[in-house]
C-alpha cells in the first residue's frame, strides 16, 4: 500500500470511528439532572402461577408450587429490606390472582413506596386469549390491584412478555401509560400505534430466569453461579452507561430471592450506585419523563 493510500485508509477509519462516537453521544438519553443512565429494577411476582399445569384448575406438582410460594412468603420481605438499604424504588408486576392470594405482601410493597404494575390475572399468555378475553383480563387486574394496593396501575407487562396483536392497543385503551414487553430497542420510546403508549424495552440477557430457571421436567438446564450473572449484568450496565443510557432488569422474587443471588443483587446495586449520574427509579417515573419529552424522547 502506497503512502497516499495508507493515509486515506487511516483517515477513513478515523472518520468511521468519529461517526460512531458521535452516534453514541447523540443517542445518549437526556435524563433528569444530567443523569447518564436510567435503571429500572423490576420484579415479576408470579408466585405459584407459573407452576400450574392448568390455570383453570390451578393444579400442579405441590413441590413446584411451593417454589412459587417462596416468592411472596420469603423473598419479598428480603427484597424490600435490600431496596430500603439502598434507598431505591422498584416496580413489581403482579398477577391479580397473586395479589388476592397474598394481599399483605402487596400492601407491604406499596407501603414501601414501590410501584405496582399489572401482569395479567393468572399469568396466562395473551396469545391464548381472544381480544375480548384479554380486555376482560385488563379490567380485572386493574380493579384488583387498585383495591388491594390503593393505587391504579399505570404499567403493564404481559406474562412471559407474550403480547398478542391486540395487546398494546388494548393496554392503551385501558388507560395504561406504558408497556414493558418489547425487545426492539435499547432505549424507551413512544409507540406510533397506539399513539402515546411508552415502551420500556426488555431483554433476555437482563432477565434472571434464563440463568437460574430450573424445574424437574427440564434437567438439561444449567444453573449459573450468581457471580457469573453479576459479571454479565455489569457488562450490560457499562455498555448502557457509555451508550444508550437505559437498563431495565427483569427479576422474579422466587428466583432472585435465594440468599446467594440476593447477595449478588445487593453488590450489583451498590456497584451501580458508585457510578456518577445513575438514576435508579420506577418504570412509571421513566415513562412519565419520556412522555414529557415527546419528540425528544430517548
Amino acid at each position: 500500500m502506497g503512502f497516499r493510500a495508507m493515509v486515506c485508509h487511516r483517515f477513513s477509519k478515523l472518520v468511521l470511528l468519529s461517526a460512531a462516537f458521535i452516534s453514541l453521544v447523540v443517542n445518549a438519553a437526556p435524563w433528569p439532572d444530567g443523569a447518564k443512565i436510567a435503571v429500572t429494577l423490576t420484579f415479576d411476582l408470579d408466585a405459584e402461577t407459573i407452576w400450574w399445569n392448568d390455570a383453570d384448575t390451578m393444579t400442579g406438582n405441590p413441590g413446584s408450587l411451593s417454589y412459587g410460594t417462596y416468592g411472596p412468603k420469603v423473598a419479598v420481605p428480603k427484597i424490600l429490606a435490600l431496596l430500603e438499604k439502598h434507598d431505591v424504588r422498584a416496580t413489581f408486576f403482579i398477577p391479580s390472582w397473586v395479589a388476592e392470594q397474598y394481599p399483605d405482601a402487596v400492601r407491604s410493597i406499596a407501603a414501601a413506596g414501590h410501584e405496582i404494575g399489572a401482569h395479567g390475572v393468572r399469568h396466562v399468555s395473551p396469545l391464548q386469549l381472544t381480544p375480548e378475553q384479554e380486555a376482560a383480563t385488563f379490567s380485572e387486574s386493574v380493579r384488583v390491584l387498585d383495591r388491594i394496593a390503593g393505587k391504579r396501575p399505570v404499567g403493564y407487562r404481559a406474562p412471559s412478555w407474550a403480547v398478542s396483536n391486540a395487546t398494546l392497543k388494548l393496554a392503551a385503551r385501558a388507560g395504561f401509560l406504558y408497556s414493558s414487553n418489547m425487545m426492539d430497542a435499547d432505549d424507551p420510546y413512544i409507540h406510533n400505534d397506539p399513539p402515546g403508549l411508552v415502551e420500556l424495552p426488555v431483554s433476555w440477557v437482563l432477565d434472571d430466569a434464563p440463568y437460574f430457571w430450573f424445574d424437574e421436567d427440564s434437567w438439561n438446564k444449567t444453573i449459573h453461579s450468581a457471580a457469573s450473572v453479576k459479571a454479565i449484568w455489569q457488562e450490560e450496565f457499562e455498555a448502557a452507561y457509555h451508550g444508550s443510557g437505559y437498563l431495565n432488569l427483569t427479576m422474579h422474587p422466587q428466583i432472585i430471592g435465594r440468599p446467594a443471588r440476593l447477595l449478588m443483587l445487593d453488590e450489583f446495586i451498590g456497584w451501580m450506585k458508585r457510578h456518577e449520574g445513575v438514576w435508579l427509579t420506577t418504570g412509571s417515573a421513566v415513562a412519565v419523563y419520556v412522555r414529557g419529552q415527546q419528540g425528544r424522547s430517548p
